[in-house]
């Protein structure tokens, strides 16, 4: 009886080893980089997504400013990198009628953070976290905040997408 006792003690400490280490996929790490990389690019080295952005200034809380409708492009060389290259291109409306704006970007984690570094005059840096709600892949949906600055973000939504028009405009930018 002690040894079965015995055994079902070192089973549950077993057991709860491996518990704890399962909680440790909510830390960063280059797995976890990995992980997230691929569902940016959709399991490739390149993959595209277009929705919904809206620009927030944070004046006591939040205040929604200007809407526009992006495409996003998220790019790297192999499908073992976790940074990369990629593109937004922004218009008026969901009819890519209207041009707005765009830049090219560097993209890049920096420990728990993903970064966006614009090509573009007078862009700021983009940052949120890879692993919390600031920024969400769930199938065909990325969804999440990017931080400007502790006082200004932009709120997105995007689908995954099949937009392949890039080059027409790379010099407008």
């Amino acid at each position: 009886m002690k040894k079965l006792f015995s055994l079902a003690i070192l089973a549950a400490m077993a057991l709860m080893v491996v518990s704890c280490s399962k909680d440790d996929d909510d830390t960063d790490s280059t797995a976890n980089r990995l992980n997230f990389a691929n569902k940016l690019t959709q399991n490739s080295t390149s993959g595209t997504w277009e929705g919904y952005e809206t620009s927030m200034r944070k004046e006591g809380g939040w205040v929604d400013g200007t809407k526009r409708y992006a495409v996003i492009r998220f790019d790297r060389a192999t499908t073992s990198d976790i940074k990369g290259t990629g593109q937004l291109v922004a218009f008026e409306n969901k009819y890519m009628d209207t041009f707005r704006e765009g830049s090219e970007f560097e993209w890049y984690f920096d420990e728990d953070m993903l970064h966006i570094t614009w090509r573009h005059a007078g862009w700021q840096p983009a940052y949120a976290e890879y692993r919390t709600n600031e920024l969400v892949i769930d199938g065909d949906t990325f969804r999440g905040e990017w931080f400007e600055k502790t006082d200004f973000k932009w709120h997105f939504s995007y689908t995954k997408s099949n937009f392949n028009d890039w080059s027409k405009y790379v010099n407008n930018q």
